[in-house]
């Protein structure tokens, strides 16, 4: 594990793409590591992080495509590691999770790799600095790895705007630990700063990002695929983040992860200090990228002023997960993530249905994520409920 608080470079290597062919994408990932430097993975135990959201389907553009995965063993392999981990842990893993339905677990074998289960094996680390969570339980492999390599899939997220390498880590902590999180920081701009600690906690050492095929709408489960036709590369997480936010046209200082991890000045003090050695991002804009939209200023202001009771008034006007019963195929997955136990599976045959308990909801959008069959919408609470202060349930 790199224990340096300084990445090596700024650069970030923006390379075409256009599909999934092996060797396309070998050459295209070949070029990114050589233009972004500072890939130095000879004689080294590598771990690569591909994100699960929830094992699905790759077509679904919800997980790290397994052929950029498989892509990137062998370029990590062909460049001399030693030994080559790869593992997540979504949100509801179970012990024994192999990665089935995407085919990352199997792709990993294939080509020689470990699948690692990351409940297996834990380990703590401290940081001492950390702004919000100075203390994080995190998989074992950590330990293991003298390399960590960040392989997200650029997609939007509907509590963070944007989902990239530094959110990928998350994936690091263990199953539902990820949730307690979530509760114990129920204001985004918080839980962007623990993400950006537990960055600062682990320093990864490289990302790769599949953005050949992204996602767009309400991700980073419930989006649409979209065609981008890049990769990315750098040994500066936060840099990569910020290249991939402006191609799709999120100013990066209103992304909460990006604008507190610009703010700690670890990986970049500036925006202008990053170096684009080949397509700049403004030369791969995709200006009708359907993104999610920011939260008004005054929203923002009310979370940092305002007293809890009114922060708890305010949360009728902020949009909240609603079920679609005609959708819905009572998978229970959504109340087996909800950390706050807002959300409930009651009933029984066709008469079974998910509840949820507004009062307790803390819009953390985890339910949304991990339903497999997009039957979670986030909507705005309806006005005539907007001025009820009774905590009622609606399915």
């Amino acid at each position: 594990m790199n224990q340096s608080n300084i990445p090596a470079n700024n650069r970030v290597a923006i390379i075409d793409c256009a599909d999934y062919r092996q060797e396309l994408l070998y050459k295209s990932l070949e070029k990114a590591a050589e233009l972004a430097g500072g890939f130095d993975v000879r004689g080294k135990t590598v771990l690569l992080k591909p994100n699960i959201v929830y094992d699905s389907a790759p077509e679904k553009a919800i997980v790290t495509h397994p052929l950029f995965l498989e892509a990137v063993i062998r370029l990590v392999r062909d460049s001399g590691a030693k030994r080559i981990l790869v593992g997540d842990s979504p949100g509801l893993q179970q012990p024994g999770f192999i990665a089935k339905a995407s085919g990352l677990g199997e792709t990993a074998r294939r080509n020689g790799a470990e699948w690692v289960d990351f409940t297996q094996s834990k380990m703590e680390i401290t940081r001492s600095d950390g702004k919000v969570v100075k203390h994080f339980t995190v998989t074992g492999a950590v330990r293991e790895a003298d390399c960590i390599i960040s392989l997200p899939k650029l997609k939007t997220h509907q509590l963070l705007q944007f989902t990239g390498a530094m959110k990928n880590l998350f994936g690091l902590i263990p199953s539902v630990l990820k949730s307690a999180m979530h509760v114990r920081l129920p204001n985004r701009d918080a839980f962007a700063g623990m993400l950006v600690d537990l960055n600062a906690a682990v320093m990864a050492d490289y990302a790769f990002m599949d953005a050949v095929v992204g996602m767009e709408g309400p991700g980073p489960g419930s989006g649409t695929p979209r065609k981008i036709g890049l990769v990315l590369a750098s040994s500066n997480l936060l840099a990569i983040d910020i290249a991939a936010c402006e191609i799709v046209g999120y100013p990066p200082a209103r992304i909460p992860v990006c604008r507190e991890a610009l703010s700690r000045g670890i990986w970049l003090k500036d925006v202008s200090e990053i170096e684009y050695p080949a397509i700049k991002p403004q030369d791969a804009a995709l200006p009708d990228f359907e993104k999610i939209p920011f939260k008004s200023a005054g929203n923002q202001l009310a979370e940092m002023v305002f007293p809890r009771f009114f922060r708890k008034l305010r949360e009728r006007f902020t949009p909240r997960p609603a079920i679609n019963p005609a959708v819905c195929i009572r998978c229970g997955n959504c109340t087996r993530i909800c950390g706050s136990r807002a959300m409930s599976l009651r009933g029984e045959g066709k008469d079974q249905r998910v509840l949820i308990d507004y009062s307790v909801c803390i819009r953390c959008y985890c339910c949304h994520e991990i339903c497999p069959v997009k039957a979670i919408d986030i909507v705005k609470p309806p006005l005539w409920e907007r001025h009820n202060t009774g905590g009622l349930q609606r399915a």
